[in-house]
């Protein structure tokens, strides 16, 4: 049975690579595309086009996008998925994940810690809520990854200016409740049932611990208690495959948010002695033969 994969890179990808060759170890063809380069016709439905190939009739998608893709690619996993596909999210995973204050709704629903989260529009209603939660507190951009659009107020003069800039831009503001960490986070990466760890640690001018940030990794063999709150993040979102960022406290662990394109660069596979881009496309892989299976049943 020949299967074949189409691998949907993001502008900013530059590890798409590492997945295309693992891909060529399970599947027998094996496509790479970048996201700007699909369009979306209407062809007796909802069709997701390359040049001339049609990605829905591909076996698996693998999907990679960051920030700057999301309104585009926001469609894309629900008309895989309606034709078919196998993705490795469901058809709102990505409309969750790029929201800040309504995934964190659907953690805090599911039974997860989560910082205590306001979504707001106005500088007054912001203030207030900082005071009710208690300074210092996070700002974060509604859609963001990376670090990116996160800032952290010490007290009401810090906030009210960024507050007003943030308007002025039009942005949506997602505030949470600071929780209190040594400048550090656990990335677990999660496939399927299996999870692999890493601690991120923030320089010493920065607070934030992402990779982008200036923060490093370092080994971490993370709890048991972590890893199931990890594995219960990412089905609660609909992914089968995601890093998800967790803080660990005296309360236990705290959800930061999940990231559907966790960073796998070849420094961190040998640091955690996992090649994940393997274990990833082995799963993708099995994923479809199970399909396959059921389809002739």
């Amino acid at each position: 049975m020949d299967l074949d994969i189409v691998i949907l890179y993001g502008k900013e990808s530059t590890e798409h690579n590492l997945f295309i060759e693992a891909a060529q170890h399970y599947f027998d063809h094996v496509m790479a595309v970048p996201v700007d380069g699909i369009k979306i016709v209407y062809d007796d439905g909802l069709k997701p086009m390359y040049k001339n190939t049609d990605l829905s009739t591909f076996d698996a998608a693998f999907i990679r996008f960051f920030d700057d893709d999301m309104l585009f690619g926001e469609y894309l996993p629900e008309i895989l998925i309606r034709n078919g596909v196998y993705t490795q999210l469901d058809s709102d995973s990505l409309t969750l994940a790029n929201n800040k204050f309504y995934s964190v709704k659907v953690l805090s629903e599911g039974g997860l810690n989560i910082p205590r989260s306001a979504y707001l529009l106005s500088t007054e209603e912001t203030e207030r809520a900082a005071e009710e939660y208690g300074y210092p507190v996070v700002i974060k951009l509604i859609s963001g990854y990376g670090g990116k659009g996160v800032m952290r107020s010490s007290n009401r003069s810090d906030l009210s200016p960024l507050i007003d800039t943030m308007s002025l831009f039009e942005q949506d503001i997602c505030l949470q409740q600071y929780v209190e960490n040594p400048g550090e986070d656990v990335r677990v990466i999660v496939v399927g049932d299996d999870t692999f760890c890493y601690k991120r640690v923030a320089d010493d001018e920065e607070w934030r611990s992402n990779i982008s940030t200036g923060g490093n990794r370092v080994p971490y063999d993370a709890s048991e208690e972590t890893r199931e709150a990890a594995l219960k993040a990412a089905r609660l979102l609909g992914f089968d495959i995601c890093g998800v960022d967790i803080i660990e406290s005296d309360d236990g662990p705290y959800i930061v948010e999940a990231n559907m394109s966790p960073g796998i660069s070849k420094e961190l596979q040998d640091m955690i002695d996992v090649n994940v881009p393997d274990v990833m496309m082995q799963y993708m892989h099995e994923k479809v033969m199970e399909r396959e299976s059921q389809k002739g049943l």
